[in-house]
């Protein structure tokens, strides 16, 4: 009846608690209408890290959360930044990488996320956070993930001071400055001034700095990079790589057998100005010491992406299972265990295994 109407109404205006899995922020991406962007995690922060993911548009910090004091100023208005506060239940990792999408300025978001970002920017933090509520689009592509369960609960569930709380807060560097966005405050905090071109060389000591202040404690922390598609970048680099390799093979077409020059520095793919210079030099020795660099690198990358296409599909995979009901089965199992007389047998014999196991645990405290 009326009820259950309003209960329907409710429930479909609820954010579900998803999975913090890299897979399943890069489908929820890619759900969203986000071109090439995908989530990786980290295991440190050190440049090596970072090489094969750049462009990084923002870094997501996830922690256990604990009440703390906080006598950073925040920054209030910053022209053109996006910054919500946390207002929606369960929405803390959609929301922060939201914030990292809505802030990179070179990003092709889709038609959900450019229309949002064209009033939604202006608005104020409290009324940006509300305002998150109101994109069905993201609401049903977070709540896709949702795990089916066999119980509905009359009431929602508020989490206690003995629950474990995670928070999502994310680092993005804007127009020469690197912010820190925290739904739970009231506005971003400014960290510092972007030196030089990398911004992550200049966030990383703050990040190392809050990792070091949790890895004492029992706080448990996680770090996730949004990073381009890998698949992308690695596309574009073995269709360039093949291109020069076609054009110094036309170079070198008339002069056979010629060996490469040693000690030779080849030219980056980045590099097209250093690129042409070569050919303009035109020595064959050199010319024939970048076409085998190009091939190697080519033969490299194209091994690199075929493995990045298994990961993806991996990922695909383990999503399906994710949101896959497979308590219809388990019934079934449970049906036709019974109908075989097998089930009492297995219930009376798990009892057992559970008494056995208190009874050893009560003889080592009495031993102790």
């Amino acid at each position: 009846g009326e009820l259950d109407a309003r209960r329907w109404v409710a429930g479909a205006m609820d954010w579900c608690t998803i999975e913090s899995d890299p897979g399943v922020f890069t489908e929820l991406i890619q759900r969203i209408g986000v071109k090439d962007v995908q989530v990786e995690e980290l295991w440190s922060l050190d440049e090596e890290s970072f090489a094969n993911l750049k462009p990084v548009y923002g870094l997501i910090f996830l922690f256990k959360w604990q009440p703390e004091q906080d006598e950073r100023p925040v920054a209030h208005d910053v022209d053109g930044l996006f910054f919500a506060r946390q207002v929606i239940t369960n929405a803390c990792a959609t929301q922060a990488i939201l914030s990292i999408l809505l802030n990179s300025p070179t990003l092709e978001l889709g038609d959900t996320l450019d229309n949002f970002k064209g009033f939604a920017c202006a608005l104020d933090p409290e009324s940006a956070g509300e305002a998150i509520n109101s994109l069905d689009e993201v609401r049903r592509a977070h709540n896709s993930f949702n795990r089916p369960e066999p119980f509905i609960p009359e009431e929602k569930q508020v989490a206690t001071k003995d629950d474990d709380v995670f928070h999502f807060i994310a680092y993005i560097p804007f127009r020469g400055k690197i912010y820190e966005l925290d739904g739970l405050k009231p506005g971003p905090i400014c960290l510092a001034e972007q030196a030089g071109k990398d911004w992550l060389a200049t966030v990383r000591p703050h990040i190392e700095q809050r990792m070091q202040k949790y890895a004492g404690s029992e706080i448990r922390f996680n770090l996730l990079a949004v990073t381009r598609d890998r698949r992308a970048s690695l596309q574009e680099h073995v269709e360039g790589r093949a291109t020069r390799a076609s054009i110094l093979e036309d170079a070198l077409s008339s002069a056979e057998n010629v060996e490469a020059a040693p000690g030779f520095v080849p030219v980056e793919l980045e590099d097209d100005e250093g690129f042409l210079a070569l050919l303009e030099k035109g020595d064959q020795a050199e010319l024939a010491a970048q076409l085998r660099h190009e091939n190697r690198q080519k033969d490299t990358e194209a091994s690199q992406l075929e493995a990045v296409e298994q990961r993806f599909a991996a990922w695909k995979a383990e999503n399906i299972r994710r949101k896959h009901n497979y308590i219809p089965l388990c019934v079934a199992m449970l049906h036709l265990l019974a109908e075989k007389n097998k089930l009492g047998p297995m219930v009376e014999a798990a009892k057992k295994q559970q008494q056995d196991r208190r009874a050893a645990a009560a003889k080592g405290k009495a031993s102790s």
